[in-house]
């Protein structure tokens, strides 16, 4: 049986006095790659923070968010590295363990013929992929994603939660968690539904019941609409 990263118990999710979603409880496995859905405004982000806070449960958590700038005059793999500043030494080298996770991330993530590469001439698909491979640096255990398909194109799209879910399907795998309005490919990418119903309503299903909780908190009609 995986194992449990993350476990929330009758948890209050809401921001300043307002509360959205009351007695909230559902685990974060090993392994897991789930997407969390609903209309704007019920709180996609606001979970994904209050995950995120969570800090104490021990287990490494990263959260990404929507828009990340691509600043020009760095590699890709200086990016990764940057990102991983806590873990260089006085001279701002990685450890030998470190180096070589960084370089197994950027293979992982399929962008390391892209390492030497200006990041402001990636793709945002090719550049989201490199924020993921340094959460995988920082060791997290779990990735938090705010909307990583916003902005993409179709193809970038596919290939964004394709990298997700690939990343989920090893050993030792990292847990995922990713909002979107993409439904169509992000239920091909996950193996768990978070819907956050406008009536208040949280829900948590496997793939068996996916359809029938997004269907839950969208218009009859316009399940799946983009």
């Amino acid at each position: 049986m995986s194992r449990i990263l993350i476990h929330i118990d009758s948890m209050t999710i809401g921001h300043g006095k307002k509360v959205l979603y009351e007695d909230v409880s559902f685990d974060v496995q090993e392994g897991d790659c789930i997407m969390l859905c609903g209309a704007n405004g019920s709180g996609k982000t606001t979970l994904l923070k209050t995950i995120s806070a969570l800090q104490q449960t021990g287990c490494g958590i990263t959260m990404i968010p929507s828009r990340i700038p691509k600043v020009k005059g760095f590699t890709t793999r200086e990016f990764v590295k940057i990102s991983c500043f806590k873990q260089t030494d006085m001279s701002g080298k990685l450890s030998y363990h470190d180096a070589n996770a960084l370089e197994n991330a950027l293979e992982r993530l399929g962008i390391a013929h892209l390492k030497d590469r200006d990041i402001s001439t990636l793709s945002d698909g090719e550049f989201q992929k490199a924020c993921i491979a340094a959460s995988l640096v920082q060791h997290a255990e779990v990735i938090l994603l705010d909307e990583p398909t916003a902005f993409l194109d179709a193809e970038n799209k596919i290939a964004v939660l394709q990298g997700l879910a690939d990343l989920c399907g090893g050993e030792d795998s990292p847990a995922v968690i990713f909002s979107t309005h993409d439904l169509h490919e992000g239920l091909k990418a996950c193996n768990k539904v978070i819907a956050l119903g406008a009536d208040g309503v949280f829900r948590i299903t496997s793939m068996a019941g996916a359809e029938e909780a997004v269907q839950g908190i969208f218009p009859k009609g316009n399940i799946f609409q983009k």
